[in-house]
């Protein structure tokens, strides 16, 4: 299990502790956790769990801010734990009509696997395996029926963006934004608006190693602007087109939507991370924040942000292929700083 900590979560408990009015014995007889403990969470010495995140949280009627701050995923995945989810990819297609909850919970535990593996393997070695599974999973979704047939559908539009990321990051533009496109379109139709603007989220990713502002900027304001996202998703993608509109001189503009995610910022912390955008959290944001700053030109700003989004990724995470740019963004900004 991967754990990381929002780096502000020593000082936002320790806040809401003195505005409660509460010494750390006051808050252990609540809490029931051990003063020592406390402390240490309060100092950064420690990290807490995400259940001892929850259970501070509900002692000081944070509103779920605390719990926002940790987040537990699953262990990366190996390449070969991926394959062996393509097996069961298989072996649901080979029984269409048995499609059942328990297929499809298979079939999401596959795609999980997957995209694990992506946080720590090249995506050029996952595209073979990948592909496959979204063109199997796709047309049993077409001749699913009955009860899970939705849910079904929904794992399938996943699985499209999915290989369309990995298209993306391997600069198979043309496929990718045809399966990127393909998934928000289907995304929308099911009633899964995160999943759109995700799938518009990583158009802007290609479009960035493009290096086309125009295109960057449109395809983070269409993702900020589907309807019905959650707050984290609309921060994130608010804060990429700030990137965009700054590499296109347009800074009033920029600096506009930069006040309004601001503004959503403290209230998108209370969102529950959506388990198809589990890197998505309030720490994460620090890390669109950086680019947006850097495309302002404000270097020191950019640094301040980047390096701590960048330095509360698990390890593996930051040496994933996917961060290469966010790396190379720090690199230029404390250049320039």
């Amino acid at each position: 299990m991967a754990r990381y900590v929002d780096p502000r979560f020593a000082e936002r408990m320790r806040t809401l502790r003195h505005a409660r009015g509460l010494s750390l014995k006051g808050l252990y007889r609540i809490a029931h956790v051990s003063v020592s403990s406390l402390s240490e969470y309060e100092t950064g010495r420690r990290r807490p769990s995400a259940e001892m995140a929850r259970n501070i949280d509900l002692a000081l009627d944070a509103g779920g801010q605390l719990a926002a701050m940790v987040v537990e995923t699953p262990r990366m995945a190996t390449v070969e734990e991926a394959e062996e989810a393509s097996d069961r990819v298989a072996h649901a297609v080979g029984a269409p009509r048995m499609i059942d909850a328990r297929a499809v919970e298979a079939l999401a535990a596959a795609l999980a696997a997957h995209r694990r593996a992506d946080d720590d393997a090249d995506p050029v070695l996952l595209l073979p395996s990948v592909s496959a599974g979204q063109v199997q999973v796709q047309r049993l979704a077409t001749e699913a029926r009955g009860p899970h047939a939705h849910a079904l559908r929904v794992v399938a539009a996943e699985w499209t963006q999915f290989t369309g990321w990995l298209h993306a990051q391997a600069r198979h533009d043309a496929e990718a934004v045809r399966l990127l496109t393909e998934s928000a379109d289907q995304a929308i139709r099911l009633g899964v608006p995160n999943l759109a603007c995700q799938a518009w989220g990583f158009r802007g990713y290609l479009e960035r190693q493009r290096g086309v502002p125009v295109r960057i900027t449109r395809s983070f304001r269409t993702a900020a602007e589907v309807p019905g996202i959650s707050r984290l998703h609309r921060v994130d993608a608010m804060l990429n087109t700030v990137h965009g509109l700054g590499l296109m001189g347009e800074t009033r503009q920029a600096l506009d939507l930069l006040g309004q995610a601001d503004d959503l910022t403290t209230s998108a912390g209370a969102d529950e991370v959506d388990p198809a955008s589990y890197w998505l959290t309030p720490t994460w944001l620090r890390i669109p924040m950086g680019m947006a700053y850097l495309g302002l030109d404000r270097a020191g700003d950019a640094v301040e942000n980047l390096r701590t989004g960048l330095g509360a990724l698990p390890a593996g995470w930051q040496r994933a292929e996917w961060a290469a740019e966010y790396r190379d963004a720090l690199a230029q900004a404390e250049a320039a700083a």
